[in-house]
């Protein structure tokens, strides 16, 4: 059930793509259609010739979109789960050593005291 959404997007983006090329590289009184926007009426005995560049560019922006949804859905399918440790607690395999699992941790704790000792002290003497 997972995936639904990652197959669903990505039908989407590939619909898109396949709108923006047909878009941005056909002329209009060209298009198949089942495009919309297709338009096959003659002005003055010619065809009506351009591209749809905003429709072109609009299907591919969708296109974008989808697919990057849909890899960022994977990402969070796909991903291990360290949602247990969080806290920074020990793990089995770590020989008993805590350490910050976030930026914000590792800035919060204070670091370790100075070693104060006679060598820095008595070389000014």
């Amino acid at each position: 059930m997972k995936w639904l959404g990652v197959i669903v997007l990505t039908i989407i983006g590939i619909v898109a793509a396949v709108f923006a090329v047909e878009y941005l590289t056909v002329l209009i009184g060209h298009l198949p259609s089942w495009i919309p926007g297709h338009d096959s009426t003659r002005i003055h005995g010619h065809l009506k010739y351009g591209h749809y560049r905003k429709r072109g560019a609009l299907a591919a922006l969708v296109a974008i979109i989808a697919f990057g949804a849909a890899g960022f859905l994977v990402y969070r399918i796909v991903k291990p789960e360290n949602r247990g440790n969080e806290g920074g607690a020990p793990t089995a395999g770590s020989g008993g050593t805590a350490t910050p699992s976030s930026t914000e941790q590792l800035l919060a704790t204070p670091p370790p005291p100075a070693a104060t000792g006679d060598a820095g002290e008595s070389a000014g003497s």
